[in-house]
């Protein structure tokens, strides 16, 4: 491949370098809230710490093509990250169009192949003359209008702390991407085919293990137990206890109670396992051969468990990796696993001292492990059973007869479901990797209780934990604003903002679809907790659409009202991207016959349906009822006796 052929572009030159097509075997706009956000934060965090530093957002692999004389840039890899830039740059024309005073000749120069919706979507979101909308009838790529919608609250929320301007200048000049353009006879089928199906290439947490286990080399033992504990917490989907062979177990967990750990210290587990060798010899294993070898020493031949697609985790082991080096060391390391390594070299550094580098390895390892069993016994996961799927937090069970089963992890059924509330309810408000706080608070809870985790206390701090989101996050006023390390390590969960009514507004809530999801969800736990209509059946999922229960642009303009009207939170509710593109335009009465068909996303929504008739005196009125619910909330709903749990 010619050096000409491979162009590093930043992204003002790439809406005015070509036009770009998608071609038909490629598949349809996929990135979901999380990839958006990602994109938003990771730009952002980097222009923040490195502001004169350029930024690659990766590759953009295309064939040219020439018609009639132009060239055409068939996308072949990279089209979720294109079309991306698109919808952002929409965004930030359509949306902070007045904040910006220079802006780049910005075109939309994609299209798809044989997608029109799509690329009809896109086109309105190019134009700048009004904010886009996505109820107007029209039938629209639901995953495009989605990421705009992702885009444009997450983009107000980051100018709290940075200028639209010094944000888009960055992000246009300084930001780029690598287009690389293939040999003019590729067999695109063929080289499309190879792309998705590449080897992986060495994962991060695969480096930082190598590099953890480096500072233990010259001790076999440690570094045996240390790549016994990594494997053994690395399948996040598996419970940790699998991932010894029963001898070994017995001895890292109390027999007949496998919920309790019974090594206090890493030392501990190194002294209680005992050298293995993958090939059935007596010989030890050497320790690049212990580096080398991935997965489980032997294979569990005592105790049968659950195949491991029964569990499916809320966070991937990288990430993991960074909550517990963030719990042990209490500073506020970032939880984005692409700086993983990154985040542990400050812990490596040349100027440590071996005995340091040591003490920190084995401390983390043993943290790891005790985080890892905490997770699996006090944080939800998803589980399947009997073609059913749902939220559970369970443990493990030894019973005499040698069989273990899994159980609720508090004994008091109503304690241990309102935890699964409570931690669903977070989970689903950061569907984002690198926004899920409440884990390391959850997880930072659990290790400073270890060994006496009771329901009560659990459910206290969690309720706690939500009080804090609200009032120090999402009510919060720009200087009363508190970061979720400050929120979990120095105010112990305990919001500072609540008793001080100068320091946070309830007008935050009256802003249309700029209103975080978690506002939604923590008042849909509270609902539930009063037992509204529709609590028994009720769970927490996935929902990314704030949709005006009165529509904004009702299919008869006659029947509109005004704008401040519409944006007050009682018109407002989260539902499905899906529903809310499907019923835009349509008024209350017709959207509520379509939800007691489907049945409604949530409780806040299943109220407002309970109303005979919807308008201006009905919103302002439910608007007042569900700050109260807000505001009289006191951990009162269900009180639960203390068991001994």
């Amino acid at each position: 491949m010619k050096h000409n052929d491979i162009q590093p572009l930043s992204v003002r030159d790439l809406f005015v370098s070509g036009e770009y097509i998608i071609p038909p075997y490629q598949r349809n706009y996929a990135w979901e809230e999380g990839e958006v956000k990602q994109l938003l934060q990771d730009v952002f965090d980097f222009s923040t710490a490195h502001g004169d530093k350029d930024y690659f957002i990766g590759t953009l692999v295309v064939f040219n093509r020439n018609e009639n004389g132009r060239t055409i840039y068939e996308t072949i890899d990279g089209q979720q990250r294109l079309t991306t830039l698109n919808i952002i740059y929409g965004v930030l024309h359509r949306e902070f169009s007045g904040a910006i005073h220079v802006k780049i000749d910005y075109r939309l120069n994609l299209k798809f192949d044989s997608r029109k919706k799509s690329t009809d979507t896109l086109a309105l979101i190019s134009h700048t003359e009004h904010p886009a909308s996505f109820d107007s009838g029209e039938d629209y790529n639901a995953k495009i209008a989605d990421a705009y919608e992702v885009a444009h609250k997450q983009l107000k929320l980051l100018f709290k702390n940075k200028s639209p301007e010094e944000f888009y200048q960055y992000f246009s000049q300084r930001v780029h991407i690598l287009r690389v353009s293939v040999p003019h006879d590729t067999n695109l089928n063929h080289y499309f085919e190879i792309m998705n199906t590449r080897g992986e290439q060495l994962e991060k947490h695969e480096i930082l293990k190598a590099k953890l286990m480096e500072v233990l080399s010259g001790d076999e033992k440690a570094s045996y137990a240390f790549n016994l504990i990594w494997e053994a917490c690395a399948d996040m989907e598996r419970y940790v206890q699998y991932g010894f062979d029963p001898p070994e177990r017995n001895k890292l967990f109390t027999q007949g109670n496998w919920n309790r750990l019974a090594a206090n210290s890493f030392d501990d587990v190194a002294n209680n396992i005992h050298y293995k060798d993958v090939l059935g010899d007596e010989r030890k294993m050497k320790l690049s051969e212990i580096v080398a070898h991935n997965g489980n020493f032997e294979i569990n031949t005592d105790h049968k468990e659950d195949a491991p697609e029964r569990f499916n985790s809320v966070i991937n082991f990288p990430n993991f990796l960074l909550h517990i080096l963030r719990i042990q060391s209490k500073e506020n390391i970032g939880l984005d696993d692409k700086r993983l390594v990154e985040a542990f070299d400050e812990f490596l550094k040349p100027e440590t001292s071996k005995q340091e580098k040591v003490r920190f390895v084995k401390e983390f390892a043993f943290n790891l492990l005790r985080g890892k069993h905490l997770f699996d016994q006090f944080i939800i996961k998803r589980e399947f059973t009997k073609e059913k799927d749902g939220w559970s937090i369970k443990s493990l069970k030894w019973y005499e007869s040698k069989t273990v089963s899994y159980v609720n992890s508090f004994a008091n059924e109503d304690a241990n479901r309102r935890i699964l509330m409570l931690l669903s309810m977070f989970h689903v408000s950061a569907p984002t990797l690198i926004y899920k706080h409440w884990l390391n608070a959850a997880l930072n809870y659990c290790f400073q209780n270890y060994g006496n985790m009771e329901a009560l206390g659990y459910i206290n701090y969690l309720e706690h934990l939500a009080q804090a989101y609200l009032y120090d996050r999402y009510l919060a006023l720009e200087d009363n604003e508190v970061d979720f390390y400050n929120i979990i390590f120095e105010n112990q969960a305990a919001s500072v903002n609540k008793q001080k009514a100068q320091n946070f507004s309830w007008d935050f809530l009256n802003t249309g679809t700029s209103v975080e999801n978690f506002v939604f969800n923590y008042l849909d736990y509270i609902l539930w907790l009063e037992r509204a209509d529709g609590f028994s059946e009720f769970e927490f999922t996935f929902r990314s659409s704030v949709e005006h229960y009165y529509p904004q642009n009702p299919i008869s303009s006659d029947d509109k009202l005004e704008q401040d009207v519409l944006d007050e939170f009682g018109n407002l509710c989260l539902i499905s991207r899906s529903k809310n593109s499907t019923l835009g335009r349509y008024m209350p009465e017709a959207k509520k016959d379509h939800y007691i068909r489907v049945k409604p996303d949530s409780l806040k929504q299943r109220l407002m349906m309970n109303e005979p008739r919807w308008g201006k005196e009905q919103i302002q009125h439910h608007t007042k009822l569900m700050i109260n619910k807000f505001k009289d909330y006191k951990s009162q709903f269900h009180l639960l006796e203390r068991t001994n749990d």
